[in-house]
């Protein structure tokens, strides 16, 4: 059966889906940050609960054993400094991003010009960044609910333009920058559209109490915040603005995996491949409704085919921006398909065959890349961002 809809149904549908992916938009900025959060929260359930019941079980004994002062300082000393490394891990890691991201960056903004923004080399964050059980330790540092630098890049226009580590963000270009929950948010989207490449920036900024007026002029480049979280097991995720790797994932790696696993994320967020999947996503969502109305429960079925349509698609097309950006910045490429092999491999299941498919198309990117550079051609895939040249021209097997 077709089914077909009137014309103001359509510009309901349309309004509806405009107002969607503007909401969409708004809220997945946030959840890695929510996530770690609830995470520390539901962690420090798990420790109070046994706090209680250990209390219980203790009341219920004939002697208990009391700590003394030095005792009792000294498990508060060696809690501080727990949450300290930790801290420590998760901003090591950061930096290690920010470091590898400021050398793709310039190699991946043509790829979607639309993603090209100014770029300054200065890493801002809140608080808020980092999970709620080092809050102690994170409100000791010069980090709190405003807008602060938490890292310069070497060299960066930032670094020339005299930007320091702990300084508090007040206005960019006229504009006011807010503090507390809003400030997250606007590290994560606004921020960086605020950066101009025509003329210099001028940034209010507060340092030692005082306040102090700086101009910067910004590079174009393609740039993301950075959230690395426990509350990602394992992997990257990319929604579109801001870039979120798990700490285990990071802290695993070794050489030019770190640089892979980077560039493999950039790129999902240059393409937009995220919004991409919320579209598809959503049309197979009204399929579903549609399907309602006439008493058919699809069980969501069309929403869950939207969303995975053309995955093997987004992730090829993610590897070779990745495999190019990478050899246009001068990083080693040869041991890019073995890092994903050992990755895709299920043990006793061995590789899938969709899994298969990127792993026989990477290996023709690499030797393409290869190619161009023997013959002195420019190591940029042109071909393909021209439309002259398809993901179906790959010889893959099935």
């Amino acid at each position: 059966m077709l089914i077909y809809f009137n014309r103001d149904t359509r510009l309901a549908v349309h309004s509806y889906r405009i107002a969607f992916e503007d909401a969409y938009q708004r809220i997945v900025i946030d959840m890695a940050v929510i996530g770690t959060q609830c995470l520390s929260l539901v962690r420090s359930f798990v420790r109070i609960s046994f706090g209680i019941l250990l209390l219980a079980v203790l009341v219920g004994c004939e002697t208990t054993t009391q700590l003394t002062d030095d005792e009792k300082a000294q498990q508060r000393k060696a809690e501080l400094a727990h949450k300290e490394d930790y801290l420590e891990r998760i901003q090591s890691v950061e930096e290690a991003c920010y470091e590898t991201l400021h050398i793709l960056g310039e190699t991946v903004a043509e790829y979607n010009e639309k993603e090209a923004r100014g770029y300054s080399g200065a890493v801002f964050a809140t608080k808020r960044f980092y999970p709620m059980e080092i809050e102690e330790v994170v409100d000791s540092s010069f980090l709190g609910d405003f807008v602060a630098v938490r890292y310069i890049v070497e060299g960066s226009p930032a670094d020339r333009g005299g930007l320091l580590l702990g300084d508090r963000l007040l206005l960019i270009n006229g504009q006011k920058v807010p503090k507390g929950e809003r400030a997250t948010s606007f590290i994560a989207d606004r921020l960086r559209k605020l950066w101009r490449l025509d003329e210099a920036n001028q940034l209010l900024v507060v340092r030692n109490g005082e306040e102090l007026v700086l101009e910067i002029e910004a590079e174009e480049s393609v740039h993301y915040s950075v959230i690395v979280t426990p509350f990602l097991t394992d992997g990257i995720y990319a929604e579109g603005k801001t870039l979120y790797f798990s700490l285990k994932t990071m802290e695993g790696l070794e050489g030019n995996e770190f640089d892979y696993l980077c560039a493999f994320a950039l790129v999902q967020n240059v393409m937009k491949h995220a919004k991409m999947k919320e579209q598809n996503a959503f049309f197979g969502g009204m399929l579903d409704m549609a399907a309602m109305i006439y008493g058919v429960n699809t069980a969501g079925i069309f929403g869950n085919m939207g969303r995975n349509a053309h995955e093997t698609g987004f992730l090829i097309e993610s590897d070779l921006l990745a495999l190019y950006s990478l050899a246009r910045a001068g990083f080693d490429i040869s041991g890019y398909p073995d890092f994903w092999e050992a990755n895709l491999n299920d043990g006793d299941k061995g590789i899938d065959r969709q899994s298969q498919k990127r792993l026989d198309a990477m290996r023709q990117i690499v030797a393409e890349i290869e190619t161009k550079r023997l013959n002195g051609e420019p190591i940029y895939p042109t071909e393909y961002l021209a439309g002259d040249w398809s993901l179906e021209d790959l010889e893959l097997d099935g």
